[in-house]
């Protein structure tokens, strides 16, 4: 009965040290991200054959990425440094992901331009 505690208690250390060396690995991993260009001016200079459209649509996109690493870059420092964590939590971009209307305006969207083609 012995054995199988001090063999439990081994597990749970490997597993505990595997989960705390994962979320390390998270946090590296965030932070050698590079920031995307949410600028439409350099956007355009990268991209001369995107359409206005698309060009604003993947300044969003691309800001919601680069908010997304950031929070990531948050969590994983939090969860490696409990004791720093802000007592309110780590800030939520609602902005950029709780407004569903972009998607619903691009069903729309794709509902026009597929009725176009059919004329």
């Amino acid at each position: 009965m012995k054995y199988q505690s001090k063999k439990s208690k081994e597990l749970s250390k490997r597993m505990n040290n595997a989960v705390y060396k994962s979320h390390e690995r998270l946090l590296d991993n965030a932070l050698n991200q590079r920031k995307e260009v949410t600028d439409p001016s350099k956007l355009r200079e990268r991209y001369p054959n995107f359409t206005d459209h698309q060009i604003s649509r993947m300044a969003r996109l691309n800001e919601k990425i680069n908010a997304a690493n950031d929070f990531l870059i948050e969590e994983q420092y939090y969860w490696l440094n409990p004791k720093e964590r802000p007592s309110g939590g780590i800030e939520y971009r609602a902005d950029l992901f709780d407004n569903n209307n972009d998607y619903e305006q691009d069903k729309e969207e794709l509902q026009i331009i597929n009725d176009q083609q059919e004329i």
